[in-house]
Parts: structure tokens; sequence; C-alpha cells
């Protein structure tokens, strides 16, 4: 009888899911989206990258129309990242010293899926697939399928009660698993008022080294791509100058909405050898080239064949 009604649940379950998805299937992206900004949680998390796992401590509360998040390393040297809107700190502690670097924002684990979901329409095709159970939550799964080479699989476990991302793998076109995270506990907390665990917990008797911060000069643009692949736009470009030499050194970032490539433009100082040629660290590919007296290099999890691409066709 138990198995019966277990059944019946299981059934009408994935009915409703079927009628959401008729209506709108990437409305259960956009839900999830929102979820992960706007929702009151706390829980722990294990991610794999590079085929190493590292279990995180997430908590993340909205203030008022602030954001706030602050991630901590629960294995390995201790470490933990703060975040306040687009304001992040990273602390690292090593045998005797504090280092505290601030950095950009960055779509981290669960809040990977951007606000403008139309891109990702463009280049990735969504499926629904079973519910499965994460973190003792029914999660619904849902499959981003490239339409081309030139990106990985995404594949989210979406809470069926919140629409929160328990769960996410990335993998290549033979099924090979890149990247991974998973929730193994999470609950809905009430800390939007209570803003004390909002603080780093380090070591007072260790010094603290705060990297230098150098400043972002305007990019000037003077290059151009002759073929980048489809969906994949400009989010950011830098500049920042070079000891004893006038030229500046650019980092653009481009982003199709899941994948993000950064690509260093350097000039080349006289006495330096640049570096030539392709590696790959998990999921991350990195090509160099020299062109024109700079160093070109690209990095990003993505395949190979748009790696190279970025940076062969790079000119100037």
């Amino acid at each position: 009888m138990i198995h019966k009604i277990f059944t019946f649940v299981l059934i009408f379950l994935s009915s409703v899911t079927t009628v959401v998805a008729l209506e709108d299937p990437w409305k259960i992206i956009s839900d999830a989206h929102s979820a992960a900004k706007r929702l009151n949680y706390q829980g722990t998390y294990h991610f794999m990258h590079n085929k190493q796992t590292q279990s995180i401590e997430i908590t993340h509360a909205l203030h008022g129309s602030d954001e706030y998040t602050r991630m901590i390393l629960m294995d390995g040297a201790p470490g933990e990242m703060l975040s306040h809107g687009k304001n992040t700190t990273v602390y690292h502690s090593s045998d005797k010293n504090v280092h505290i670097k601030k950095r950009d924002s960055h779509n981290l684990f669960p809040a990977v899926i951007p606000d403008n979901i139309e891109n990702l329409k463009n280049v990735y095709t969504l499926h629904f697939g079973k519910l499965d159970r994460v973190a003792d939550r029914t999660a619904q799964i849902i499959v981003l399928t490239p339409k081309d080479k030139y990106r990985y699989f995404y594949h989210f476990w979406i809470d069926q009660k919140t629409s929160l991302p328990l769960k996410m793998i990335v993998s290549d076109e033979t099924s090979e698993t890149l990247e991974q995270a998973a929730f193994t506990k999470i609950n809905l907390v009430d800390v939007q008022n209570d803003l004390s665990w909002f603080a780093p917990k380090i070591d007072l008797t260790k010094d603290y080294l705060m990297n230098e911060e150098i400043p972002d000069l305007p990019s000037q643009k003077f290059w151009e791509f002759s073929s980048i692949p489809d969906g994949f736009k400009q989010v950011s470009a830098k500049a920042s100058r070079n000891n004893g030499i006038t030229m500046l050194s650019h980092h653009l970032v481009y982003s199709d909405g899941l994948s993000y490539l950064s690509i260093f433009i350097q000039p080349v100082q006289r006495g330096h050898k640049p570096k030539v040629g392709n590696i790959k660290m998990g999921r991350t590919q990195v090509c160099a080239r020299y062109f024109n007296g700079y160093q070109i290099m690209t990095v990003g999890a993505v395949p190979r064949k748009t790696c190279e691409m970025f940076t062969e066709s790079i000119s100037f």
C-alpha cells in the first residue's frame, strides 16, 4: 500500500513538471537564478574541480536590497570568501600569515545561472530529466545541451520546492564529468536581520598580508577577433601598467552566461621568451601564442577548440 502511494505521488509530481515545461520550459532556469539570489539559506556542498574535492560551507542572505554571502573551506588550508554585492574579499591562511585579497565577483555555485537567460536559449537546448533526490530534497534534473562544439554540457538538479540549484555537473561530449558541485545539506534560515555571521573567522595571532591592488585603467581597444563562437560576448575589459615599459597589459573576459574565458594581451619585454602552445588542467584550457610583440593567452573552462579560436583569431 505504501509503495502504491509513493508511486502515485511521483507520477503526480512528474505530470505537474510536464505541464510547467510545456508552458515555458526555460522558466525553471530563470526561477533557479532568482532563488539563489533572493533566498536565505545555509548549507554545505562538495565541490570537485581538476579532480580535487573540497567541502564548502555557505551562508547567503538578502538584507533589504543588499546580498551577503560567506563561503568557508571546510578542509585543507583554511580559507573563506565574503561577498557584499559586487565587493568580494578572499581570506587564505598559511602557516604564519593571513593573505587578504580583493577580487571581482564571480557566479559561484549555487548562483551560477545568469540573470538574463536569453543568450542561453540561443546556444543551448534545454531538456528535462527525471526527478532525483539531493540533500534529502526532491529535485528536477535539467540538462543544457550545447548547440555546437564550443561549450560544455551543464546538468542542474533544481529543488522542486524552492527552485534553488542543489547540484551541478559540467561534462564534455564524452560524458566525462569535468566539474561537480552538490549540497549534502541545505536549510532555509532567517539570518537577514542578524549579520553577525558576516565576518571572517581568522587567527588574530598571525600577520595580515593585504595583496596590493593594482588600479584598473581604461582599456583602449586596438585588437579585433576575426571569428569567435556564437553566443560569446565581452563582459569586461581592463588594462594595467607594466614595470619598466609604457605599453599596457590588457585582460578581456568573454562569456555566454555559463562559460567564461579570460584573454590576456601582454607586451613581451626584451629578453623574455613568450609561451606558445596548449595545456589542459581539468576542464580549464590554456592556449598561448606570440603575435606582433605581444603574448596572447586564453584561459577558460571551455573545449580546446574554443580556446584556440579566441587565441588564434585575434590580430592588431
